[in-house]
């Protein structure tokens, strides 16, 4: 059955057992207009039965944003790109990262990857040095050459010189790079340092190259 009301005119199908025999007063769920609503003429039987409450329709929830959603599915991916740039890089750069973190060689060896040997072509010669004291302090003038004995060019990795006293207890561990980062085949090219406040203890160093043996 369908009720029409007659202020607004907004309709409703209803269950004509809900009126009842003898009809009943019914609202309208949009405009709260009341009036009273006979039952159809043809309903078969008496039936007793409560209106239903009018209520309001749950809306929807709304969907996601799409680009929201892109984005978080994007995410993953993204992460997995970098991932694979950054083992690529350790991968086929690992003789510089090497000679430029020395104790990287042996991450490397245990997850099986060889690396050259720090300084590999290269070698240590004519190295000089000069000892004085200023201002009370010990300071060692060091000099010496490097020379490639391969026909490529090789990076030149940080120098390397560990101050010992004359039992050969390590005193001082002196690290420094030179201004040149790599090296022609067959030239020779020269560093020079200076060590301040070195141990007066000093009795002999040895110049290699940072992480060699």
């Amino acid at each position: 059955m369908i009720v029409s009301c007659p202020a607004c005119s907004t309709r409703y199908l209803v269950e004509p057992s809900a009126l009842g025999p003898d009809g009943r007063v019914v609202r309208c769920a949009k405009c709260a207009h009341s009036w009273y609503q006979a039952p159809p003429d043809d309903m078969p039987h008496q039936v007793d039965l409560a209106i239903p409450p009018a209520g309001s329709v749950p809306l929807p929830p709304r969907p996601k944003a799409a680009s929201g959603a892109s984005l978080g599915a994007g995410l993953p991916l993204l992460i997995l790109v970098l991932l694979a740039l950054a083992v690529a890089g350790g991968y086929f750069l690992r003789e510089r990262i090497v000679a430029e973190w020395p104790k990287t060689a042996q991450l490397y060896e245990l997850i099986g990857l060889p690396t050259k040997a720090v300084g590999a072509g290269l070698e240590i010669a004519n190295v000089k040095f000069t000892r004085q004291e200023v201002a009370g302090l010990v300071v060692f003038q060091i000099q010496g050459d490097i020379f490639n004995k391969t026909e490529k060019e090789i990076s030149v990795p940080p120098l390397d010189i560990p101050l010992q006293d004359v039992s050969g207890k390590l005193l001082m561990d002196w690290t420094f790079s030179i201004e040149r980062s790599s090296i022609q085949p067959g030239e020779t090219i020269k560093f020079n340092t200076e060590i301040k406040n070195a141990p007066a203890a000093t009795a002999k160093f040895i110049v290699t190259f940072a992480g060699g043996s």
